[in-house]
């Protein structure tokens, strides 16, 4: 059943809509938007498939949802499981659940709690990410926080701010029983903290190597720490 009516799109139970302008969409049930959407605000409850693209100010996604289309906005907030399969540009991106993005990202406030898979790059003034997470391209921002679960990838990382530690939420007597570690070809920042990190290389200012990094070359301007529990095959000051 679908229904327009005073600028709004409402579809509830099973529809479908050609998409257009609307003050506000809301999809309740499994419902399909054929073409672009430009609104104030969207909200997908269920089953949502959008095929064209969407600027809006506010996504909400309660369930599931698949964009085939590029996505700009102001804020999206995504609590079940979405795929992405172009382009995102929004100020705030707000992920609990698994998200899949087809291209790039890009946002001024990225937080992820669960699973994330980026094709191409991610860019953010601040990340943060827990749970396993894997981008294609590189992964820049002013401040970076990465908590792994399992096996994760990046190609490679730069910012000024970057933090890669094991969850404090992990129960300890858990811990031995879970291999979390993130990949990466190169790291260059400022301020760089790594914990269960393999890295070809790691450029920085002040750079602190934690335990269970694996790291074949480490270059520095200031200072320069390495735990115990760590691997660095080579280190310099530059």
């Amino acid at each position: 059943m679908e229904r327009v009516k005073k600028g709004h799109l409402v579809i509830n139970g099973i529809g479908s809509s050609n998409g257009g302008s609307f003050e506000d969409v809301l999809v309740n049930g499994v419902g399909t938007i054929n073409g672009n959407i430009e609104c104030e605000h969207l909200e997908s409850s269920g089953k949502g498939h959008f095929k064209g693209n969407i600027v809006s100010e506010s996504i909400k996604v309660n369930g599931t949802a698949s964009f085939g289309g590029a996505i700009s906005g102001e804020k999206i907030d995504i609590e079940g499981s979405v795929k992405i399969k172009k382009n995102v540009q929004v100020h705030l991106l707000k992920v609990s659940g698994n998200s899949t993005f087809g291209e790039s990202v890009r946002g001024e406030s990225i937080n992820i709690e669960g699973r994330i898979s980026i094709t191409e790059n991610c860019d953010a003034e601040q990340f943060h990410a827990r749970g396993p997470i894997k981008i294609g391209g590189e992964l820049n921002g002013e401040s970076i926080l990465i908590e792994p679960y399992g096996n994760c990838s990046i190609g490679e990382i730069g910012g000024q701010s970057i933090s890669v530690k094991q969850s404090a939420r992990l129960s300890h007597w858990l811990k031995p029983f879970f291999t979390n570690t993130l990949s990466v070809n190169s790291i260059e920042g400022d301020e760089i903290e790594l914990e269960s990190t393999i890295a070809k290389m790691v450029r920085g200012k002040n750079i602190k190597i934690g335990k269970k990094c694996e790291i074949d070359l480490v270059e520095y301007s200031d200072t320069f720490e390495v735990d115990n529990d760590a691997d660095v095959k080579e280190y310099r000051k530059v």
